[in-house]
């Protein structure tokens, strides 16, 4: 008898729960969060649903952005989509045309109390997130490039702060290299590249988004990386993030990343003193802004898009944004957030953070065109790769990679 108590408990029990899970408008909501980065926003969510009596946000992860991407594109074609998910620009550009998504604009229209909110966010982010006019999405989790390196390594060497230009960092990394110790390492990216490009005055695409990344200015920054490996000697290439390991192990001075790096760096414990500095400038000062945006599907039902616009309001406001990006290293997305006392303190802790925040004044994104997403693998592949790795000549590779980035272009 008593097991059957206990079990007709376990019973009602699981039911009250249940019961109390499906009172609510449940928003899904597809990420690609993982490690520390996910428990973080997975402890922010926990807070808005303990918050709400009629919403519940359940937070699925797809462990990274290709597998997000294919699930997206599947649940389009089943017509079984999530309220909201984060999206990349290339991505929102081919959502937005097929209708898959619905503009944010729809919502902000009808909250003349966020709407006058808009212009705390970061000029850049509300550039990025509208799409012929139309703002379609608002940014979720977004960092800026930046430069770490180790103090103690610069200081022994008599140089006593980052270079501020990328003819400066040659000179500083030739007085850094010597012994087993090389100024820096990276990886092949596209990101370093287009760096390079527009402080060098060029740009990927022109105003009739042709490929010209193989100007004089593209021919220079790719040159400047090849002689970084092979003139001067003051850099090595490595894969993945090897780079920041051997930052770490005290091989080499410095390396590049993003602001969301230095979390993963403070984590390991450093046993030097970390240093963190904007971008160089050449030409042009310029920081490319990395990361997603967040979109609400228009097959949602009503009550759970307006749900899910309840959450994207409280995730952007600037409280929430101070917490998420002091948790992480991704920037908040509002001026206001960034004058908030938690902030101002972390920023007398973490000298140099300020100044690499900062670069939002000026930073840029890459092309929101679909073909883009195959375009930038192109560049990499036919034209990165084979000079810096291969060693061929920079002007030969960047002329066959604007070929095929203009083809892969052509067909969106």
């Amino acid at each position: 008898m008593k097991r059957i108590i206990f079990a007709l408990f376990i019973i009602l029990t699981l039911t009250g729960c249940k019961k109390e899970r499906t009172d609510r408008v449940v928003v899904t909501f597809w990420h690609a969060m993982g490690g520390p980065l996910g428990r973080a926003l997975d402890q922010l969510i926990d807070e808005f649903n303990s918050m709400q009596d009629s919403i519940y946000v359940n937070s699925i992860s797809m462990g990274n952005y290709n597998a997000l991407s294919q699930k997206i594109m599947a649940s389009i074609l089943a017509r079984k989509t999530p309220t909201i998910a984060q999206v990349y620009e290339s991505w929102t550009t081919s959502l937005a045309r097929s209708g898959a998504i619905q503009p944010i604009e729809d919502f902000v229209k009808k909250d003349s109390a966020f709407k006058n909110q808009l212009e705390d966010f970061f000029p850049v982010f509300i550039r990025d997130n509208t799409y012929d006019s139309v703002l379609y999405t608002l940014p979720f989790n977004k960092s800026v490039t930046a430069y770490f390196y180790n103090v103690d390594m610069f200081k022994k060497k008599g140089i006593d702060r980052f270079p501020e230009t990328y003819t400066e960092l040659i000179e500083v990394s030739r007085k850094l290299t010597s012994g087993d110790t090389l100024a820096t390492a990276f990886s092949v990216t596209v990101g370093m590249f287009e760096q390079l490009l527009y402080a060098f005055g060029g740009r990927l695409l022109d105003e009739n988004r042709n490929p010209v990344f193989d100007s004089e200015a593209g021919i220079k920054a790719l040159k400047y990386l090849q002689d970084m490996l092979y003139k001067y000697h003051v850099a090595h290439l490595t894969t993945g993030y090897q780079h920041q390991d051997e930052f770490l192990a005290g091989r080499v001075a410095y390396v590049m990343g993003t602001s969301v790096s230095y979390a993963f760096i403070m984590r390991q414990k450093p046993t030097f003193t970390l240093g963190m500095a904007p971008m160089p400038h050449e030409v042009r000062k310029v920081c490319f802004i990395m990361g997603t945006n967040i979109a609400i599907f228009r097959r949602a039902r009503e009550k759970e898009k307006r749900a899910a616009w309840t959450f994207i309001k409280w995730f952007t406001s600037p409280e929430i944004q101070a917490r998420w990006a002091l948790a992480t290293g991704y920037v908040p997305v509002r001026r206001s957030a960034v004058n908030l006392p938690e902030v101002q303190k972390r920023f007398k802790e973490v000298p140099g953070l300020e100044d690499v925040w900062a670069q939002l004044d000026y930073a840029i994104t890459e092309p929101v065109l679909p073909g883009w997403y195959i375009g930038r693998k192109l560049l990499s592949q036919l034209s990165l790769e084979p000079a810096l790795r291969g060693g061929m000549d920079v002007e030969e590779v960047l002329r066959r990679g604007k070929l095929e980035v203009a083809r892969a272009l052509k067909q969106d």
